[in-house]
Formats: C-alpha cells, sequence, structure tokens
C-alpha cells in the first residue's frame, strides 16, 4: 500500500487499509503511520461519542451508547469521505457497545465484538469486479443471516448490523493487531525522547490570562512551559512565522489540571504539537476548545464531563470520559515536519514570510572543504616464516625373548629296605641297612638371551630463521587546507512588519452552543453572572437555538460565570448537557456551569 502522506493526503487518507495493518514510521512526524488517526490509545478507552476521522485504541472499547467515526465535521474542518479499504476503527482486544457504532470506513477488532443492531459502516466503491463478494466475505458471521448481503447505494457499500453485529476479526485478514501497537508505542516513545531534547528558541511571555510564545524560526520554535504544580490555568497563543511550527513542551509532574476554556488557535492547530513530557493523568477540567496535537503515550487523558474537543492527533496511553460527556475528536491531523535528531525533514508548505529574508536568515558560504590526504603506501607484508620440518617418530623397541623354563630335578631314588633279622639261639647282630643312593644334580638353567638395545631417536632439524620484515615507507604530509571565505556583509534590517491583531479580545465572552447530549436541536437558556465573593450578580439573560454564536462585552477585571441550561420544555424531558466551544475569553476569571 502506498503510506506517502503528504500534508493533503493525510485526511483523505484516514485510517489504514485492512490488508495491510502494519506500522510504518514517517520522517518527521512523531505519530508516524499514526497520524492517520484522529487518536491512538494504546490501553482502554471508553465513552467517546464522536471522531471526525479515524481511531485505534490498542486494550479494549467499552461504551454504554454509540460511538460515529469518519464523518467529517462542520464546515471549516476537512471532510474525509468514503474509502474502499481504510480501516478507520480499529481495537486490539474487545469492543463492549449498548449503542450503534456508525463508521464511514471498515471496523477491524483483535477480540469480541458486540454493538447495537442499528450499526452501520459506509464503504467506497473501489472500481473493481467482486468487491460486493469480498464485502460478504469480510463481514460474514456464522451466527448471521444466509442471505445477508452488502447494499448497494450508488457511490457507496453500507454493512449493516439488522440481524447481528458485523465486524471484521483480525484473524481474518492476517492482521497483528497487537504487534502493530506494540511497534507504535515503541516508535512514538522515541520521537518524544528526541523531542524532549530539544533546545527551545523560543519565549513564553507569562501575562495574567495567557502565555504568550514568540519565536521567530521559519521553521520549527520550540517552547517550554514549567508548572510544576500542574495546574495550567492560561491560555496559549503563539507569535510564529506563518507556516511554521509550533513544539511546546509541557512539564506539570505526575497530574496536569487543564482549567482554560482556549488553549491554542484554530489557524495554527495542524501545525501545533502539545509535548507532555512527565504527565501520568491530564485532567480536563473545563470543556476547553484546544488547537493542537497532544503527544503523551504515557499518561491518560480525563475528558470533561459535559464537552470539549482536541483538534489534531492524539497518542495516549488510555482515555476515560463521563458517559454523558460531548467531548470529540476533531480533523485536520498535524502536519509533521519536526527537525529531530532523528533526521532531519522539509518545510511544511505554507506562504513566505518577511522573516525568511531577515538578516538572521542570511548564511554564511561553507568552507571549502580540505583536500583529501593521499593515502599512505601500505607496509609490505612480512614474508611467512617456513614451518619447523617435524621429528621423526621413534622405532618401537624390540620385546625380549622369553627366558625357558627350568628343568625339574629329578626325583630321589627309593632307599633299599633293611634286611630281616635272624632269629638265632643266640642273638645275631643285624645286618646293616644299605646306604640310601644319592639323589642325583639338578642341571643348571641356562642364562637368558640379552634384550637387544633400543634404537635410539634421530635429532630434530633446527627451524629456518624467520626473514626481516622491509621497514615502511614515510606516509605523504596532508596539503594545507585553503582560508575560509569570508561572510558576506548583512544587509540592513527590514523593517518589521506591524504585529498581528490579538486573538484574545479583552473584555469579551463569546462561543457557540454545538448542539448536545441527546442529539436534538432545542433552545438553551444562557445567563452570565458577575461573582462579587459569594454573591452571584445576572448581568445577561439570553435565549439560543443549537449552532447559534452567542457574545457578552464585560469588564475585563473581574469573574465571571456562565450557566448553560435547557429552556423549561426540555428540562423536564431528558438530562441534556450542552456541547459548547468557546472561541473568545477575553477576562481574568472564568467558569462555566
Amino acid at each position: 500500500m502506498d503510506y506517502n502522506i503528504t500534508n493533503n493526503q493525510i485526511t483523505s487518507r484516514a485510517g489504514i487499509p485492512y490488508d495491510d495493518i502494519s506500522w510504518y514510521d514517517v520522517t518527521g512526524q512523531p505519530f508516524g503511520v499514526a497520524s492517520q488517526f484522529n487518536a491512538i490509545v494504546f490501553g482502554n478507552a471508553n465513552n467517546l461519542v464522536d471522531a471526525n476521522g479515524a481511531m485505534a485504541v490498542g486494550g479494549n472499547f467499552v461504551s454504554p451508547r454509540g460511538l460515529s467515526l469518519g464523518f467529517g465535521g462542520d464546515l471549516e474542518s476537512a471532510e474525509v469521505g468514503y474509502s474502499p479499504d481504510m480501516v478507520r476503527f480499529l481495537v486490539g482486544n474487545n469492543v463492549s457497545m449498548n449503542g450503534p457504532l456508525g463508521v464511514v470506513g471498515h471496523v477491524v477488532t483483535g477480540g469480541d465484538f458486540r454493538a447495537d443492531k442499528g450499526s452501520t459502516y459506509l464503504i467506497g466503491k473501489s472500481g473493481m469486479p467482486g468487491q460486493m463478494q469480498e464485502l460478504e466475505r469480510l463481514y460474514h458471521s456464522d451466527s448471521g443471516s444466509p442471505y445477508w448481503t452488502p447494499s448497494d447505494k450508488g457511490n457507496h457499500y453500507i454493512i449493516p448490523s439488522y440481524d447481528v453485529a458485523r465486524f471484521i476479526p483480525a484473524r481474518r485478514v492476517d492482521a497483528n493487531v497487537s504487534g502493530f501497537f506494540q511497534s507504535a508505542r515503541s516508535s512514538i516513545d522515541n520521537y518524544k525522547n528526541c523531542i524532549e531534547g530539544l533546545e527551545v528558541n523560543g519565549e513564553v511571555i507569562d501575562n495574567f490570562h495567557e502565555w504568550i510564545l514568540r519565536g521567530n524560526n521559519p521553521r520549527q520554535n520550540v517552547f517550554l512551559i514549567n508548572e510544576p504544580n500542574g495546574l495550567l490555568r492560561k491560555g496559549i497563543r503563539a507569535e510564529v512565522p506563518e507556516g511554521s511550527l509550533v513544539i511546546v513542551r509541557i512539564k506539570t509532574g505526575d497530574n496536569a489540571h487543564l482549567q482554560y476554556g482556549l488553549m491554542g488557535e484554530q489557524h495554527k492547530a495542524d501545525h501545533t504539537l502539545y509535548v507532555f513530557e512527565d504527565a501520568k493523568n491530564i485532567f480536563m477540567e473545563v470543556p476547553a476548545a484546544i488547537w493542537g496535537s497532544f503527544l503523551a503515550p504515557q499518561a491518560t487523558l480525563h475528558a470533561h464531563s459535559t464537552g470539549g474537543h482536541i483538534t489534531g492527533n492524539a497518542a495516549l496511553n488510555s482515555f476515560a470520559v463521563n458517559p454523558n460527556s460531548g467531548f470529540e475528536f476533531h480533523l485536520p491531523s498535524f502536519v509533521g515536519g519536526v527537525i529531530c535528531e532523528m533526521g532531519e525533514t522539509p518545510l511544511p508548505t505554507g506562504p513566505t514570510t518577511p522573516e525568511s529574508t531577515s538578516p538572521e536568515a542570511l548564511v554564511c558560504p561553507e568552507p571549502p572543504p580540505c583536500p583529501v590526504c593521499p593515502e599512505s603506501v601500505p607496509c609490505p607484508v612480512c614474508p611467512t616464516c617456513p614451518e619447523p620440518m617435524p621429528c621423526p617418530t621413534c622405532p618401537e623397541p624390540i620385546s625380549c625373548p622369553v627366558c625357558p623354563e627350568p628343568m625339574p630335578c629329578p626325583a630321589c631314588p627309593e632307599p633299599m629296605p633293611c634286611p630281616v633279622c635272624p632269629i638265632c639261639p643266640e642273638p645275631m647282630p643285624c645286618p646293616a641297612c644299605p646306604e640310601p643312593p644319592p639323589c642325583p644334580v639338578c642341571p643348571i638353567c641356562p642364562e637368558p638371551t640379552p634384550c637387544p638395545p633400543c634404537p635410539v631417536c634421530p635429532v630434530c632439524p633446527e627451524p629456518m630463521p624467520c626473514p626481516v620484515c622491509p621497514v615502511c615507507p614515510e606516509s605523504m604530509p596532508c596539503p594545507p587546507c585553503p582560508e575560509p571565505m569570508p561572510c558576506p556583509p548583512c544587509p540592513p534590517c527590514p523593517v518589521c512588519p506591524p504585529c498581528p491583531k490579538c486573538m484574545i479580545s479583552e473584555g469579551i465572552i463569546a462561543g457557540r452552543i454545538k448542539g448536545c447530549s441527546c442529539r436534538m436541536d432545542h433552545e438553551w437558556e444562557l445567563r452570565l453572572y458577575q461573582m462579587c465573593g459569594k454573591t452571584q450578580i445576572l448581568l445577561f439573560c439570553k435565549f439560543i437555538n443549537c449552532s447559534d454564536r452567542f457574545e457578552f462585552q464585560v469588564p475585563y477585571n473581574g469573574s465571571y460565570l456562565l450557566k448553560v441550561c435547557p429552556t423549561t420544555n426540555f428540562r423536564r424531558g431528558c438530562n441534556c448537557k450542552p456541547i459548547i466551544e468557546l472561541n473568545n475569553i477575553g477576562v481574568s476569571n472564568f467558569i462555566v456551569k
């Protein structure tokens, strides 16, 4: 698939193809291929009601109501459009919803799926034959009707869930969803660490009710807001060259508390990046309008209980919001083009500004490079010493002959018996016994034959001496480097252009009611009070309809409370929650109730 992302392709290519759910890094883009999602959440998410583009959740998504994705926004937002292959709801584990799911695009999950039967997906036509059969295969359910088929609506198909909830199991398209989120987290963490190491090149002006970010770099301006107590009680406004990036590094400790209703500027939303360096929890304590992207892969975003929005991308560890909140993610996405240690990238497209021709933009010519030193003549290789001749093998000694056994001595003869003495009238002496014959002499054993002497081993030859190594030749000296060329004289500074008009008008509280959590258009009652200690003084009471704008003019130095309630006809019918967009808060203290 084609993953070349440019400024005008990010919106039209919201999501990723179902046949290539893989992670891709994008040069200069901290969100990588996840820049094609309004939000990528690595853990669990719940209760979101709407995102203009696509959304990816690595854990579980749970909600007691419905969710719509990819339907774009109002006339000020870019449209997403139909697509034949883009996944615009990607969930790593389980989906559990009591309401219907509406998506302009495909739905892929790695676990179980449950949504109301009113769920509907709108799929663009590819113009290729057999697309209808492919959709039937992708969304087939064994428990569904065998006669089910996608509906042809002319310029797109509809995947209805009138019998069972339909979705694409990740295994059916051979997608390693868990691997996708693991690679995404590693890449986004690395880019975040890189941005945290960028040198600050802009100034933060700390005014009473806002931080003004001033920078003059035509490409990338980096700012640091350090609030150890975590309380972000002011708006943020950037004064930078048109088309340049605004990167705001924010240090708050473990908990960041967003307590101001306006953060950033609408026309700079796609060029603004808020990097929460150390926050583990981000609490949106007012229904704020945030223009810019959130890079906080280690943090949980606790959205406001009634509404608010983030316009841009968001990389979060987890997302949590009240079930009745109207919080939304809006387009367009972050434009990219960040210059970091991970590699420089081309400038984001934008009009040329007077600052680009200022003296600071002139670059001295690079000095000519030193000539390359000649290669040293290599030393000749020393000849190898000859191997010494091996010693000859000693012969085996000759074995001694076996000595003969000695001959046995002959047996001595038996002595002759003595004669019997005669019986006489008178005793006669007995004749003498004959002498026994002598024993024969034993033969003398012959001396054993001596063993022959062992042969002597030959002497080993002396090894030959090694030849002497030749002397290495001297290396040739490097020629001297030429002198660097002098810098040309800087031209006179041009006249500074007039400063842009402050986007926050002092003494004006303005905004509009975008809608209601009940999804019905009805009338609202707005009451603006001035707070004097514990006393509330009613200044204005106004009735407007959904999508109508409101504006109040009051003194700047004061504390004000805006109460927004449905009119009497609707208070009894439902528990309505307004979706409020604040465009201008030019007072020192302001609360919405």
